[in-house]
């Protein structure tokens, strides 16, 4: 094997570098899933990150190619003075170039595209029972049209679409892969439709009281949502700003990254948990007794009707027995809005039923009437007893 060109070290070994970190998210995710519900039990969630991972693959191989096969070339980078003076012979690298550019940047929308609806679904089964999961579902119509739009656009702006690859005659500055229109097209988009995902949780988050660690992880994630459009930006910004565009290629590898990041991060987390190993992350124990268990195959009992909604959940069902009794439900996700609200209120309970109410004495009077055969004419007798 020939030794890789000196100028594509860098890009090829981050390339392969963050595809392996997103791939173990990914897959420590659905193994998370799968130990703790089984797959009988998986949302579409779990299923769209699969086709993401898949998308992700196939953006990383495209990059490899384009890097090492082509150099970087496509026709967004021809002058109109290049493209006259420019050989026959050298058309078709030019022409493969652009082809795998384009396929590039569309595989891009798709695996952004496929992230945000995987966040929504997520969202839906965290905010259930809460006031904004209404929400959810006008933002998914809301991801799906933006993602409609796209596609309309590739297919439109230059007509015939053959004409993105075209070296000589020049087709014009619309019928090139780096064009405006699809770029400022993509990146509106995209941005309104991360900034509506990122709102969905804030107002519930908000208000809460949590802990610490938690809310540094919350804030932790929402950075890094915020990340992801910061690199959207950036990656316009070398390729008409400053003309480079080597760097807003790996700029767009890095925002594909850390979206997949973002989405899997919180189904990881039970697997930092000593009981997540021993089978026993699923089982919860209330004070008032009680115990439910997972569903996964590795759970203590499968009999649990509710088990298919995973470790995340749970919460807003129990939120009406805070005040005593029997209340049963598994343990849910540590970055589970509804978990955090429930956690509040027990809070408050518990520490109302902790602090010392004042002392009290009670007198209990008790009337008996007896009426004797033998009284002799006399009334009922009447005793009074008196209980402290």
């Amino acid at each position: 094997m020939a030794p890789l060109p000196a100028a594509a070290v860098e890009p090829i070994t981050e390339l392969w570098t963050l595809y392996s970190f997103g791939t173990l998210a990914i897959f420590l995710r659905l193994f998370c899933r799968w130990r703790l519900v089984g797959i009988q039990n998986f949302k579409p969630d779990d299923f769209l990150v699969v086709l993401a991972w898949a998308v992700y693959t196939s953006i990383t191989v495209l990059a490899h190619i384009f890097i090492l096969d082509v150099g970087g070339k496509h026709t967004s980078l021809l002058t109109p003075a290049q493209r006259i003076a420019m050989p026959v012979s050298e058309r078709p690298i030019w022409e493969y170039g652009s082809k795998l550019f384009m396929a590039g940047q569309i595989t891009y929308v798709a695996i952004v595209w496929i992230l945000k609806l995987n966040m929504l679904f997520f969202y839906q089964r965290l905010v259930r029972g809460l006031w904004v999961e209404k929400c959810i579902i006008p933002a998914m119509g809301l991801v799906v049209t933006a993602g409609f739009v796209i596609v309309l656009l590739f297919a439109l702006v230059c007509r015939p679409f053959g004409h993105l690859f075209q070296v000589y005659p020049d087709p014009g500055e619309y019928c090139v892969p780096q064009n405006t229109v699809f770029f400022y097209s993509i990146l509106a988009l995209n941005l309104t439709t991360d900034l509506v995902i990122v709102l969905i949780p804030i107002p519930v988050i908000g208000p809460l009281q949590l802990p610490l660690l938690r809310r540094i992880g919350l804030c932790f994630l929402f950075g890094l949502g915020a990340f992801c459009m910061v690199a959207a930006i950036l990656r316009i910004v070398f390729v008409f700003g400053l003309k480079r565009g080597d760097i807003a290629a790996m700029w767009t590898l890095r925002e594909d990254f850390v979206a997949i990041f973002v989405g899997q991060a919180p189904m990881v987390v039970p697997i930092f948990s000593s009981k997540f190993w021993r089978g026993q992350y699923g089982q919860s124990q209330h004070k008032s007794g009680g115990i439910s268990s997972g569903t996964g195959p590795y759970s203590k009992s499968n009999n649990n009707k509710n088990g298919s909604e995973g470790h995340e959940l749970q919460s807003h069902k129990s939120r009406g027995s805070l005040g005593g009794g029997l209340r049963v439900g598994k343990k849910p996700d540590p970055y589970s809005i509804t978990q955090a609200m429930s956690e509040s209120q027990e809070e408050i309970v518990a520490k109302g039923s902790t602090e010392e109410a004042p002392r009290m004495v009670v007198t209990v009077q008790r009337t008996v009437d007896v009426e004797s055969v033998d009284s002799g004419g006399r009334g009922p007798e009447r005793r009074v007893e008196r209980w402290l």
